[in-house]
């Protein structure tokens, strides 16, 4: 069940599944503030289907006069009642670049590294494992000081 209804509007589906063969269905733009300059970018979004996941928004924002962007996945259903558990065994370097789609409600585990990224406190993406990592590094590194030691010979 979606928060939007599926049924017709301006004859047509509100969610589409994804399919690279349609070149039609293209993202809405809107003009939206920028956060960092607040003059006005420009936001796009696209409501789909992705088959055997669900129905998302996928949001993409760009800014002409800073260059701020900003990408963004949200659920457009429910939550379910009950989770799914994917697991994955990163063997090769070639297995970082898997990609995968991330919810914010999902909790991401490495047992190995005793690290856990959770629920809530990254947005919805798509992305590989390698850009989930990085993400979460870059979050730890966020408002923390750098210190730097200069020799003068």
């Amino acid at each position: 069940m979606s928060v939007i209804s599926e049924e017709n509007v301006r004859g047509g589906s509100v969610f589409k599944d994804i399919s690279a063969d349609d070149e039609d269905w293209q993202p809405t733009e809107i003009e939206s503030l920028c956060m960092n300059c607040y003059q006005n970018g420009t936001t796009r979004l696209l409501l789909t289907r992705i088959p055997f996941f669900k129905e998302i928004i996928v949001s993409s924002f760009s800014c002409g006069h800073c260059g701020g962007s900003n990408t963004e996945i949200q659920s457009a259903g429910r939550i379910q009642d009950q989770g799914v558990c994917y697991s994955l065994k990163v063997k090769t370097k070639q297995d970082l670049n898997r990609e995968v789609v991330k919810a914010d409600s999902a909790t991401t585990r490495i047992p190995e590294l005793d690290f856990e990224i959770p629920p809530f406190t990254q947005k919805g993406s798509l992305s590989t494992i390698e850009g989930l990592l990085d993400r979460a590094v870059a979050g730890l590194e966020q408002d923390q000081p750098i210190y730097c030691t200069i020799t003068l010979q």
